[in-house]
This record gives C-alpha cells, structure tokens and sequence, in this order.
C-alpha cells in the first residue's frame, strides 16, 4: 500500500500542474476572482462565473485530493518505519509533501490576489518541480530501489546536468510569464521579450541535449544507466519538438498543454538520472544501497 501512496503523490503532484496549465490556458485564472472564498463570501462558484468559475474551482478542489493523499501516506510511512519496513526519511518527505501542498494553496491564493502577477504564478510551478522531485524520492525509497555506482566523470556530469535542466525549466517560466496566456486577459505580464526569452530558452535545451548525449555515451556500457539516460533523452527530444512546432505556430493552446505535460516528464526524468546514480566509491551511499534492499526484500 505504501508503494502505491508514493506513486499516487507523484502522480497527483504531475496532474495538479496539467490542470494548472489548463485553467490558464482557458482564462480561467480569475474564474474565481479572489481567495479563500471564490466570489464574494461565497467559498464556491456562482452560475454566473460560469466555465471559467468551475475551472478555476476545480483546480482548487485538487489540493484536498493532494493533502489527503500526502495525509494517508504519512499516516503509512509512519507505520512501516516502527516496524522496520521503510526508513524514518520517507515519513519525514511526505510530512515535508504535505506542507508542501499547503504553501501552494497560499501561493496560489496569492497569485489570484496580485491579479495573476507573473512572478507569483511562476513560483507556483516551480514549487510543483519541488514537490514531484520530492515524491519521486518517496518512490525510490518506499520501492527499496538502490542508485547505481557510476564513475566518478559521470556522476558529475550526472549533478550537472540536473543543474542545468533545473535551469531550463526556470527559463521556460519565465518565457511562459512573457507570452500571452496569462490566465486572463487583465493579468499583467513580466516585461521581457518573449522572443528573445525563447531563443535564450532553446539554446538551454541544445546544451542539455549535448551533455544528455555525453553521459549516454559515458553511460553505454550499464544496463541500468544507459535506460536513465535514455529516458531522459528522451523527453528532451519530446520536448523539444513540441517547443519548435508550438512557437512557429503561435503557440496553440492544445500544444502548450502537451508542452507542460512534457515537462513534468522532464522532471520526473531529471530526478530519476539523481537518484539512480551514486559515486561508485563513496561507502556511505553503499550502506544506504544496502540498507534499502534489505528493507525492500523484507
């Protein structure tokens, strides 16, 4: 059960930024025009906010679906540690995801409060990178997965890559705060030139794809590496198709959705190229290998 709470966290913390994308690109953002309530001292929508109301509401309702997840699997966590199943850091991340969840809702009532300011909004999905990265860690533990040993040029290269793609994303934030869906037509935007910001965006993305390619040729030779640089590849490719197509056809909503979509796999595959590595002779991660399949195969 617990094994299937942590993927359901990261599953739920993937989604709850698709359906963030898509009330922004609805116009949806101030469907309910202000926060805790959603219109007036009404804590609901009105008939008179129509789609745009359900929308915005919608996506609010989501964070009690993500809280009671992160909830039960503290509650889970907490168990399995008192029993030896799994060890006291994984209790420790889901309390870390619940409060998580709870600092997003305030910024996420705060951007309804400054009109969608790009800058706020952008904390939000950046917090959501956080929290997916953080339950993917759960995932790791909660399945007893050990990272494998690489050399020591390629676990730099591992952490550096996973710098640079934190990089990407943050670009891609703030590319997304120039371009026109905003999440409704009053919200203000941050300044830059969308154009410029896009190119700088894309040639951000040709470096990670050079050094994703490096570490698959330095990676060739184990099984296990060579899938996670794959994988992430992989994304990278996805991606950046999709970022071409969708910037030469002025930005169409269903691939903007796809391109966020994209980018929470990026995500997951960013993480997973960290945890799945460790340098080959660092004793500490070793024990911690150890430990973990002992706790899986218990």
């Amino acid at each position: 059960m617990l094994r299937r709470l942590t993927i359901a966290n990261l599953v739920a913390n993937m989604v709850i930024i698709w359906t963030g994308a898509l009330v922004r690109l609805t116009k949806s953002g101030l469907g309910c025009p202000t926060w805790p309530q959603c219109q007036g001292s009404s804590y609901v929508p009105t008939p008179e906010q129509g789609l745009h109301g359900a929308i915005e509401f919608g996506n609010r309702l989501l964070t009690f679906v993500l809280a009671a997840i992160a909830l039960a699997t503290a509650i889970w966590a907490w168990r399995a540690w008192r029993q030896r199943r799994a060890p006291l850091r994984l209790f420790e991340l889901s309390i870390g995801v619940g409060l998580g969840i709870i600092a997003q809702a305030v910024i996420g009532g705060v951007s309804v409060r400054t009109q969608l300011d790009p800058w706020v909004v952008g904390l939000h999905m950046v917090a959501s990178v956080v929290l997916i990265l953080i339950t993917l860690e759960m995932v790791r533990l909660a399945h007893g997965s050990a990272p494998a040993p690489a050399s020591g040029r390629l676990y730099a290269l591992t952490r550096l890559t996973f710098l640079v793609g934190m990089v990407v994303i943050v670009l891609g934030v703030v590319v997304t705060g120039s371009g026109p869906h905003s999440g409704d037509g009053a919200a203000t935007r941050n300044g830059f030139d969308p154009e410029f910001m896009s190119k700088i965006h894309a040639w951000s993305v040709w470096l990670i794809v050079a050094m994703t390619l490096l570490g698959l040729f330095w990676a060739w030779s184990d099984a296990r590496l060579r899938r996670v640089w794959l994988a992430l590849l992989a994304t990278e490719l996805l991606q950046g198709v999709i970022g071409y197509v969708q910037y030469f056809t002025h930005l169409p909503i269903v691939l903007v959705l796809g391109h966020m979509i994209g980018t929470t796999l990026f995500v997951v595959a960013l993480g997973h190229a960290w945890n799945a590595t460790r340098y080959r002779d660092d004793p500490d991660a070793q024990l911690d290998a150890v430990a973990l399949s002992e706790r899986a195969a218990a």
